[in-house]
């Protein structure tokens, strides 16, 4: 922004617009219907124009509202308003970072102003945003198709919380973006939070983007880093309200027919997506090498290694072995190195790694920074020579700080320049100062990786995103739980959604941070993210090692068969993803291609292309699943065209929705379009193993097809500036003869393999009459041989495979080395080395066939209509589904269901349930039966959807009543979500039982909104409750008082409305007037405010449940504290005490919860006091000191930690030795805070029921060294002492 803009805003508009001349002016009469104004200010009917300079106009409305509108582009322009009277300029950022790029403007041609009536248009040559002179409310047009994109429906307000935009929502409008919002990537009708939620689950946020467009044809950015909240007609049906917590409203419209073009100019603003390099696309193992102690155990949490013993890993106890990177201690089997031999020796692709994945860690054990450093070079050396790329996981600062010792120091000049490292994966750890810090850190980190890594391609994997994210680095959703279908379910729409948010490259670990347990669930996961861009596999926070191999059979073969077939897959891949870095993403929604209001909704959030040709709908589910984890897929939307089975090659007719596909455990179910030309390599475990000499093409003819694929070296900055090859094929198929041509390659790059053998596959049914090949326009003779291997070492063969092998990289002498998994026949045609550069290649091939007859079609014979009815909605989907079932009719194959203009197909069973209805909607249901001579009639039914009426109730309450219940109508009954059955108290005691307390524990945390009371039809409402009050409590025994209720006495549903919307984790009705004195009720709903989420205490991995893994998390944090960077947000929400210290009660939450919790046995509340002692006064340089930790009078002590501050400078930390700390975990801590300081945290919890420590007596030893003579004088602090119920007895 100019200096004169700058003047021109702060000084007095009305002054600048008076002494400047006016072309034209309200009261100037005039006989055209439109003026247009050229002149430096202006003014029409009171508003006041000035052009500031040749993008850039200001409007002041008669009431003294300013309005900047700044052209950036023909297609996009800026709009700035302050209240305040600040001028134009960057968001607020601390540290300082950049949403824009350096250059994020184009050529405006002409920005012409025009006044016509009540309307002021500002206009380049493809948009046009006009503001109406009394309301100052604006529309935008599309000015090369006059399309209204989006008007302004109301005037922005401003709060001192927020700013408010509000548009009109068009009827057949639908929305996209917002960045990583889990679980959702089609957002009509529903609100997205734009700011990091820190809940990594299906609903949560964790990359979000101020940034989406909308199929009206604009896109749209909020220029800020403040949290915000977009509610696409959620709240009001037909407005759009977007609002941020800013001061200012500075946001920027695109303007666009196409999603790519919305898309593209979101990239001119804020950069375009990075191109990963080649390794980034294979999996990647990630675990910390440089910290933990190995002891031989045989039970609880263990490993099982090479030499057959099985240990437990901790970071508390050293007594073990500990690990190291290279294994240089006799330590090898618990090294980096040796994890890279166990891909290496099982054969499983592996293409990066990171050694220090964890808290603490660091990556290497020498006294000095540059001693780490060699080390981490000497792991990165090994690796390398093994194809694998080495990095970095990121807990603290990238550049060196002399307060850090060495274990924790960072160099990333020098991890870069000397250890070779090419990743770099950021965590909360780092990026918990804000949005700006992370996206100022990965700027700082893909500016110096090229620099100093001989212009190495930067692979930045990031967790905290915005706004300009992509342009720097890639996305991880975050640490998930894993071992669930859940975690496949969510992410489908998650990477979807994160795609149309410009964030193509974006992955989850693997199988969670924990999960592994499941070997189906373990095996879905891999199929699945075949297709998509990259693979984590977070080792060392589960039970169970994360290999993809560790599961045994069959999951090891499943694994590597898929692993092997996105390394063949690698040209096609890295194809779409180049694509990606201007067009559309890598995993596309269905509607990119096929674009209908079935598309466009949340119908098809469970499937999605791959590139162009690959259609994947993953197992996300159990539908039909038997032990072994076979099951069926339902709900397959295939668009118009051919579909074929990638695996057998059966052909599915699209334009349908297909059912009952079969999915054995090793099967995704994938389909190729036929007409596709999928590029591939031979199957390898990492880049340096493809052969660069031999190209091959997999086709599947269909009519007129053309594919580009693109290459360069995969590994440096260079493509950026044109360094990179093109290789355009076009597949005819004319009845049937196919010609397939494959133009010369255009283009070079460093290390370009020119020279490369053909080899062409030809998808087909039988064997071809006619094979022509040319090279360079010369025909070459065709020999034919007999198998694949002759193929390969002949120059100028054919091969005729009858029937292809899939089951190729199957364990040797496993069960699943005997599955046969046939697919269709093929041709295979292998052409002599030649210059591709120069050479051009023809394929003419008469005779082709491919059967594209329905398979599941057998039967002949008349058909009758169905006999159909519908079936009573049952389930808490019952609003959104309607289930229609008929009779079985004689020589049908499958069935067919219509309904909404969508056909459900391949229906083998004779009932259907159809999902993803509009509640409270009237439907046609349409059943017809199907085989190979044709179709019946249509069966028309009629049904309606119902009120989803529970959307908001929480299940899973528990409750008990200070009165006492009938057996068998115990109170559990009034929260069971069946309005078959009752409650009611004991029918036989009549007297004394009012006024009681029936105590609801909610099992979380929730935003109360409302109850609602069920009575009893039974006994002629015998007990219905008429009076009472209401009360909220956190832990169950403090109170606050919410009010009363009086219902009316008829047998209508009760309602009692919660006041101020409290959170309580406990609600208590205090009963005080029932019908006859006892009490009784059929339900009763507690209900939490509309899109809230429930927070389990202790559910510090947001996953809804307390197990293992939450503990396993505390075990990492334990110790941090308010102000680290890594405690705000996620670690932070596990502070359950809120005293800004994850202690021994935090943990003690999840703990007492675990291996069945604790008993119900009354203890007495805990009690007693904690001493240090030290050994002696004075210490000499060298000396070890001895703190004896004693109890004194102890009583139910079940959980003990305190913080023991110590200066590094002074003394070295050796470690704790227990005395008599009962059967209490030690999970202490050496910790480092973010501001420099150092302090000790001795940490004991019991893990479920054991017995408590009690009496007098010596608990353990603190043990440091001196490194100078001293008389030291230690003093702990935040004392906490819990007993098994949470009752707690602290010091500060």
């Amino acid at each position: 922004m100019n200096n004169i803009y700058r003047k021109m805003y702060v000084g007095n508009a009305l002054a600048v617009a008076v002494s400047l001349p006016m072309v034209a002016n309200a009261t100037n009469e005039t006989s055209s219907a439109s003026t247009a104004i050229t002149a430096q200010a202006a003014q029409a009917d009171g508003v006041q124009i000035l052009r500031i300079n040749p993008t850039t106009v200001e409007l002041c409305f008669a009431n003294h509202r300013r309005v900047a509108v700044d052209f950036y582009g023909e297609n996009i322009f800026r709009i700035f308003e302050d209240h305040n009277g600040g001028v134009m300029r960057d968001p607020e950022a601390k540290p300082e970072a950049h949403i824009l790029v350096d250059n994020p403007r184009t050529k405006v041609s002409s920005l012409q102003i025009t006044e016509q009536g009540d309307e002021i248009t500002l206009a380049s040559s493809k948009a046009k945003v006009i503001f109406n002179k009394t309301t100052g409310l604006f529309k935008i047009v599309n000015a090369e198709n006059g399309k209204t994109v989006t008007t302004q429906s109301a005037p922005s307000t401003f709060t001192p919380e927020k700013v408010t935009l509000t548009l009109q929502e068009q009827p057949d409008e639908y929305y996209f973006g917002g960045g990583v919002q889990n679980g959702r990537f089609s957002h009509k009708g529903e609100k997205i939070e734009i700011v990091n939620t820190n809940n990594w689950v299906d609903g949560g946020v964790a990359s979000p983007a101020p940034f989406y467009w909308s199929t009206a044809g604009y896109g749209f950015m909020w220029y800020t880093f403040k949290p915000g909240l977009y509610d696409f007609g959620s709240t009001q049906k037909g407005s759009v309200k977007l609002s941020h917590e800013s001061k200012n409203l500075d946001v920027f419209f695109m303007v666009g027919e196409k999603p790519t073009d919305l898309l593209g100019e979101y990239y001119q603003l804020t950069g375009t997506p990075v191109l990963l390099p080649k390794f980034g696309f294979y999996e990647g193992h990630l675990n910390a090498y440089n910290r933990d102690y190995w002891k031989e155990a045989d039970k609880g949490r263990t490993m099982t290694f090479e030499d057959g013993k099985s240990y437990k890993e901790s970071a508390s106890d050293k007594t073990g072995i500990k690990e190291s990177l290279n294994g240089e201690k006799n330590n090898y089997q618990f090294s980096a190195r040796a994890a890279i031999d166990r891909y290496v020796n099982h054969d499983m692709p592996l293409g990066w790694f990171l050694p220090n994945d964890g808290y603490g860690a660091g990556y290497g054990q020498e006294s000095t920074l540059d001693g780490n450093i060699e080390n981490l070079k000497q792991f990165g050396d090994y690796a390398r020579k093994h194809g694998v790329e080495i990095g970095l996981w990121t807990q603290s600062d990238l550049h060196p700080k002399d307060s850090i010792e060495a274990l924790l120091q960072r160099d990333i000049v020098k991890e870069v320049g000397t250890a070779g490292v090419r990743v770099l994966k950021t965590d909360v750890a780092w990026v918990g100062d804000g949005y700006s810090f992370g996206l100022n850190g990965v700027s700082d980190v893909a500016q110096i990786m090229p620099y100093y890594g001989n212009n190495a391609r930067p692979f930045i994997i990031s967790l905290d995103g915005w706004a300009g994210t992509q342009r720097y680095a890639s996305i991880w959703s975050g640490d998930q739980t894993g071992g669930d279908w859940e975690y496949i379910r969510f992410h489908i729409p998650t990477f979807i959604g994160a795609g149309l948010s410009g964030l193509s490259n974006i992955t989850s670990d693997l199988d969670g941070i924990f999960g592994g347990k499941n070997p189906i669930m373990n095996m879905r996961e891999f199929e699945w993210k075949t297709f998509t861009a990259m693979g984590l596999n977070m080792d060392g926070w589960g039970s169970n090692p994360k290999y993809p191999f560790i599961l045994g059979e069959p999951s090891a073969s499943v694994n590597r068969t898929y692993l092997k077939l996105k390394s063949e897959l690698m040209p096609y891949i890295y194809t779409a993803a180049q694509e990606a870095v201007t067009g559309k993403p890598l995993m596309r929604a269905m509607f990119l291609d096929d674009p209908n209001p079935y598309t466009l909704g949340k119908a098809t959030e469970y499937q999605f292309m791959c590139g162009p040709y690959f259609l994947v709908a993953p197992i996300y589910k159990e539908t039909r699943m038997d032990k072994q984890g076979n099951d069926i897929r339902n709900g397959i939307y295939l668009p118009e065209g051919e579909w074929v089975d990638y695996f057998n090659g059966k052909v599915y007719q699209g334009g349908r929705i297909i059912n009952e596909f079969d999915a054995p455990y090793w099967k995704l179910p994938v389909f190729v379009k036929r007409g596709a030309i999928i590029p591939m390599v031979n199957p390898n475990n990492n880049v340096s193993q493809i052969d660069n000499t031999n190209r091959i093409f997999e086709l599947y003819p269909y009519g007129e097809s053309d594919y580009s694929l693109y290459d360069d070296d995969g590994k440096t900055e260079l493509y950026r500036i044109g360094e990179h090859a093109t290789t355009h094929i076009h597949s005819s198929l004319v009845k049937d003869r196919l010609t397939v041509n494959i133009d010369k390659t255009e283009g070079n790059f460093a290390g370009q393999e020119k020279d490369q053998s053909t080899e062409i596959r030809i998808n087909v049914s039988q064997a071809p009459k006619k094979l022509v090949a040319k090279m360079g326009g010369k025909t070459v003779k065709l020999t034919e041989v007999s198998t694949m291997e002759a193929l390969r070492s002949t120059e100028n063969a054919w091969f005729y495979d009858k029937a292809p092998q899939f089951n190729r990289f199957a364990t040797k002498g496993s069960d699943f080395e005997k599955v046969d998994i046939t697919k269709n026949p093929m041709v295979c045609i292998h052409l002599a080395k030649t210059d591709v550069t120069a050479n051009a290649i023809e394929l003419r091939m008469d005779g082709y066939q491919f059967d594209n007859s329905d398979a599941l079609l057998k039967s002949a014979g008349a058909l009758n209509a169905p006999q159909a009815s519908l079936k009573d909605a049952e389930g808490a989907n019952k609003a959104f589904t309607i289930t229609a079932a008929w009779d079985k009719q004689a020589n049908a194959d499958y069935y067919e269901v219509k309904i909404d203009g969508m056909l459900h197909s391949t229906i083998r069973s004779t009932e259907f349930t159809i999902e993803n209805l509009k509640p409270e909607t009237e439907y046609d249901i349409q059943v017809r039966a199907v085989n190979k001579d044709g179709a019946s009639e249509w069966t028309t039914l009629k049904g309606r959807t119902i009120k989803d009426p529970l959307d908001e109730a929480i299940r899973d309450i528990t409750a008990t009543n200070s009165t006492p219940d009938w057996e068998g109508l115990e109170v559990a009954k009034m929260f069971d979500f069946n309005e078959k059955n009752y409650w009611h108290t004991d029918y036989y005691k009549k007297e004394g039982v009012l006024p009681f307390d029936m105590t609801m524990n909610l099992h979380g945390i929730a935003k109360l909104d409302r109850i609602q009371y069920l009575p009893s039809s039974e006994r002629d409402s015998h007990g219905q409750i008429y009076k009472g009050r209401i009360a909220t409590s956190f832990d169950g025994s403090n109170w606050t008082e919410n009010g009363t209720f009086e219902w009316n006495k008829d047998g209508g549903v009760k309602e009692y409305k919660f006041k101020g919307e409290p959170e309580a984790q406990y609600v208590k009705m205090t009963v005080e007037e029932t019908k006859g004195g006892q009490a009784s009720g059929t339900e009763l709903y507690v209900f939490k405010t509309p899109g809230s989420k429930m927070k389990k205490p202790g559910d510090i991995n947001n996953d809804n449940r307390i197990d293992e893994n939450d503990f396993t998390s505390y075990l990492n944090y334990c110790g941090l504290r308010k102000g680290d960077k890594d405690f705000e947000g996620y670690v932070s929400n596990g502070d359950i005490n809120r005293n800004g210290l994850i202690d021994a009660y935090d943990i003690s939450v999840v703990a007492t919860q675990l291996k069945s919790g604790v008993s119900s046995k009354q203890v007495a509340p805990v009690a007693g006091s904690i001493s240090l002692v030290a050994d002696k006064k004075a210490y000499q340089a060298g000396d070890v000191i001895t703190l004896t930790v004693k109890g004194k009078d102890l009583v139910s002590l079940n959980a003990l930690s305190f913080a023991l501050p110590y200066n590094t400078t002074d003394f070295e930390f050796i470690g704790i030795d227990v005395k008599d700390m009962g059967k209490m975990e030690n999970i202490s801590k050496d910790r480092l805070h973010s501001d420099g300081s150092k302090l000790i945290y001795p940490t004991f919890v019991n893990i479920g029921e054991q017995p408590a420590v009690e009496g007098t007596h010596d608990l353990f030893t603190i043990k440091l060294k001196t490194r100078k003579a001293c008389k030291p004088s230690f003093k702990f602090s935040n004392l906490m002492m819990v007993d098994k119920f949470l009752r707690v007895k602290s010091e500060k």
